[in-house]
C-alpha cells in the first residue's frame, strides 16, 4: 500500500462526511462458547495469557471487547449437554430451588471470564441461551421441542434467565444483554427450542418484570437468527405496546439473508439498536460483509467460535464447522496459529472504539473499493477500506477538506485513521 500526494488522474473517491452520524458502536468480538474454553484448557497458562492478548489488547492483538457466552450448553462443546437446571425424568422445579451454574465453574468458564476481565476490565459480556431445561420443554429434552405452554413456564424461564443474571454477577461477570433464544426458528438434534415470536414476546415481558424485581440492568434482545425472518418475527412483538417497551435491541445472524434488512427494521424501530451477533466469515469478500453489517446499522459484531484444533475438535454441531480466528496443534496444544479471518476481523476491532459513530461515507463497488467509516470518541476518523478485486486499486479518501491518495493491493484490506484538524 503507498499513500502519495493527490493525482488529478480520475479514480474512485471516498467522500467521508464525519458531520453526519448514524449509531453508536458498542463493541465486536468473538465467543467465548465451551469448545474454545476446552482448548484453552489444554494450553500452558503462559500459552493462555498469549491468546488472551492477541484477543483482546488493541496494541499487541485486535483489541476485541464484546465477547458472547451461552446460557449453559450450546452445539459447540467438548461435554454432555446441559443446562442450569437439570433433573430426572418427569420432575419438575417451579421454584428452580436445584438451579446453579457450577458446572459453568467446573467447566473453567467463569474463571477464563474473568482472566479476560483481569486483562481487560472494559470488556463487555452478553449471553445467549441455546434451551430451556429440558423438563420445561415439549421434547423433554434439551435437543429439539418448544417451552411448554402456560404462563407457568414462562415464568418459570423468565426466573431461570434472571437467576443465571444473578450468578454470573456473584461470580464478579456483569451481562450486558441477554437474547432470549438462540435461532427460535431452528429446531434441531442438538440444544434447541422452538419459540414463536408471540411467546418470545410473553418471555421477554416476564424477563423485564423479573430484572426490575431485582434492579439488573441487561438489555434485551429479541430474535437472534437470520435476517430472511426478521421481519416475520420481529413485527409481532415490536408492533405491541407492551413488548415494544420491554425490548432493548434486536440480534441478528447472517446464514440467510441480506444485512439490507436490518436498515429496514431499524427504519420500522428507530429506537431499538441492532446487532450482529454471530457469523464466522472467510475471505476479504468477508471483511467487505463486515462494513455491510456497519452501514445497516449495526452496534455490534460477533464472530462465532474463537477456536478450534486442527482435528476441528471439539464441537458437537452436525455438519463441519468453517474454520475459525485461531487455531490449535491438536497434537502440541500449546502451538497454534491464527487464520487471515483473524486480522481481517482486526482490521476493524483494534481501531474503532466503543461509543464511536458510523459517519456517512460513499459505498464505493466491489469492482474497485469497498468502505465503511467511524468517528470516535477521541475525534479520529477511521476509514476501513477493503479491495475484493485481483488487481491493484488506486483510490482517494475525502474527508474535512483534506485527501489521501492510496493504492491497495489485490484481496487486501486496510484501515486509514487520523486526527480530525
Amino acid at each position: 500500500m503507498t499513500i502519495t500526494a493527490p493525482s488529478p488522474i480520475d479514480i474512485p473517491t471516498i467522500t467521508v462526511f464525519p458531520e453526519i452520524s448514524f449509531q453508536e458502536i458498542v463493541g465486536m468480538g468473538t465467543s467465548v462458547e465451551e469448545s474454545t474454553i476446552y482448548n484453552l484448557s489444554q494450553m500452558s497458562e503462559a500459552k493462555q495469557d498469549e491468546i488472551y492478548t492477541w484477543l483482546l489488547d488493541s496494541s499487541n492483538g485486535v483489541g476485541f471487547n464484546f465477547m458472547r457466552i451461552t446460557l449453559g450448553t450450546s452445539d459447540f462443546t467438548a461435554q454432555t449437554f446441559y443446562s442450569y437446571n437439570d433433573l430426572d425424568e418427569g420432575e419438575t422445579d417451579f421454584p428452580l430451588e436445584r438451579f446453579s451454574i457450577q458446572k459453568d465453574i467446573d467447566l473453567g468458564i467463569v474463571k477464563t471470564l474473568n482472566r479476560m476481565l483481569e486483562i481487560a476490565p472494559d470488556i463487555q459480556i452478553f449471553a445467549s441461551p441455546w434451551s430451556p431445561p429440558a423438563w420445561m420443554k415439549t421434547s423433554g429434552s434439551l435437543k429439539k421441542g418448544q417451552l411448554k405452554e402456560g404462563q407457568a413456564y414462562t415464568d418459570a424461564l423468565a426466573q431461570y434467565y434472571r437467576k443465571a443474571i444473578q450468578a454470573y454477577q456473584e461470580q464478579g461477570i456483569e451481562l450486558y444483554a441477554i437474547t432470549l433464544q438462540n435461532e427460535p426458528l431452528l429446531e434441531i438434534d442438538y440444544p434447541s427450542c422452538y419459540m414463536s415470536p408471540e411467546r418470545q414476546r410473553e418471555l421477554a415481558i416476564a424477563l423485564k418484570k423479573e430484572l426490575d424485581a431485582y434492579q439488573l440492568q441487561t438489555k434485551i434482545w429479541i430474535f437472534d437468527h437470520n435476517f430472511s425472518d426478521g421481519w416475520m418475527y420481529v413485527c409481532p412483538i415490536l408492533n405491541d405496546e407492551k413488548g415494544y417497551e420491554v425490548t432493548d435491541g434486536i440480534a441478528f445472524h447472517d446464514y440467510d439473508g441480506e444485512p439490507t434488512l436490518m436498515s429496514e427494521i431499524k427504519g420500522a424501530y428507530p429506537g431499538k439498536t441492532i446487532h450482529m451477533t454471530e457469523r464466522s466469515i472467510w475471505g476479504v469478500s468477508a471483511a467487505d460483509r463486515i462494513a455491510q453489517y456497519f452501514r445497516n446499522w449495526a452496534s455490534s459484531y460477533n464472530a462465532w467460535v474463537t477456536m478450534l484444533d486442527s482435528t476441528i475438535g471439539s464441537h458437537q454441531w452436525v455438519g463441519i464447522p468453517d474454520p475459525t480466528l485461531i487455531v490449535q496443534d491438536a497434537n502440541h496444544r500449546d502451538e497454534y496459529w491464527m487464520t487471515p479471518e483473524f486480522f481481517l476481523t482486526g482490521q476493524f476491532s483494534k481501531f474503532i472504539q466503543r461509543g464511536a459513530r458510523r459517519v456517512e461515507s460513499n459505498y464505493g463497488s466491489a469492482d474497485t473499493v469497498t468502505n465503511v467509516a467511524f468517528l470516535n470518541p477521541d475525534d479520529t476518523i477511521v476509514v476501513v477500506v477493503i479491495n475484493q478485486t485481483d488487481e491493484d486499486q488506486p483510490f482517494r479518501i475525502v474527508a474535512d477538506r483534506e485527501q489521501i491518495h492510496a493504492e491497495l493491493p489485490p484481496k487486501t484490506v486496510a484501515t486509514f485513521r487520523w486526527q480530525r484538524s
